[in-house]
């Protein structure tokens, strides 16, 4: 494809993320906690100063702080630098004929399992350079910038409640409270949010629908992208984006006993980033006579991308 463009922990009720700074979780509201996804944990030059045609390293260590785990198939970490060209024989860049841009993890990044005390995958990589050739007394800055491509998923499950209108009345007058509806999910750096209108939900006789709201937003700090916009075989790795593939999300619902419209499943874009709220009007295919339990899951499918920066200082000798 040629194209051009520019922590797993599961928590309680609905979840979002954070990948820009080094993270640890952030209460959003009483009842929200942000997470991240494949996150850069660490991202240094071995050395800030070096002399002209020194050997220099950048580094970088990857954690999955979020609550999906990633194949290898479908991730990678990505080196970009202000004066990089691995094959440079000029001495004006950064050059190693050795090396690779892009690198792997080798193994499918897990997310934690607290219970069973089983940390985060983590993994590190380096790029070994030689820095480019300057004339005695001359000064110049280079920035790099590493970058972790990944597809992702988040998910919130849970239940919602209908009664019909007649033991909604008989369980007022008992001074029984209603069950309304529970969620939780997995963290990612795209945060679902689900809701039912009314909670919980009583159908008069007759009626079959309720309105259901999923709000979608980029809470990582990254870039969101459609899944398949990044090409992460190793050897044939393409990273550029086009317009039309960012900030694109797929959305899925499984919810036996609903129908869900389908303006509420498929491809969704966040316009310029934002937020998406989509409206859904569902339908009910046998209300239950008194009140009954229905499992529902939201899944967002999406590819990301988040950097670091960093800087080296080469002095000419």
């Amino acid at each position: 494809m040629n194209k051009i463009a520019l922590l797993a922990m599961l928590v309680p009720v609905f979840i979002a993320g954070c990948t820009a700074q080094i993270p640890g979780l952030t209460q959003i509201t009483p009842t929200i906690v942000a997470g991240a996804g494949l996150t850069i944990t660490e991202y240094s030059a071995d050395q800030t100063q070096v002399y002209s045609n020194s050997t220099d390293r950048i580094m970088m260590t990857v954690d999955n702080l979020g609550g999906a785990s990633v194949t290898d198939d479908k991730s990678l970490v990505m080196l970009i630098g202000s004066a990089l060209s691995l094959s440079d024989t000029t001495g004006m860049y950064w050059r190693n004929p050795l090396e690779t841009v892009y690198k792997h993890f080798g193994k499918t990044m897990t997310p934690a399992d607290p219970v069973r005390d089983i940390p985060a995958s983590t993994k590190s990589f380096s790029w070994t350079l030689t820095s480019p050739s300057l004339a005695a007394g001359q000064s110049q800055n280079y920035i790099f910038i590493g970058r972790t491509y990944y597809d992702y998923q988040t998910n919130v499950g849970g239940t919602v409640w209908i009664y019909s209108q007649a033991e909604s009345d008989a369980a007022r007058a008992a001074k029984r409270s209603l069950n309304k509806a529970a969620f939780s999910g997995t963290s990612g750096p795209v945060a679902l949010i689900v809701k039912t209108s009314p909670d919980p939900v009583v159908l008069a006789t007759g009626e079959t629908t309720f309105t259901m709201t999923i709000k979608i937003s980029n809470v990582g700090g990254g870039t969101l992208y459609r899944t398949g916009g990044v090409a992460y075989t190793s050897g044939a790795e393409d990273t550029t984006l086009i317009t039309d593939e960012l900030n694109k999300v797929s959305v899925s619902v499984t919810a036996p006993g609903f129908t869900i419209p389908s303006t509420c499943t498929g491809e969704q874009e966040l316009v310029g980033g934002k937020d998406l709220t989509l409206t859904c009007d569902v339908t009910v295919i046998t209300p239950p006579t008194t009140f009954e339990g229905f499992p529902i899951t939201v899944t967002a499918t999406y590819g990301y991308f988040s950097e670091r920066t960093t800087s080296v200082t080469v002095t000419g000798r």
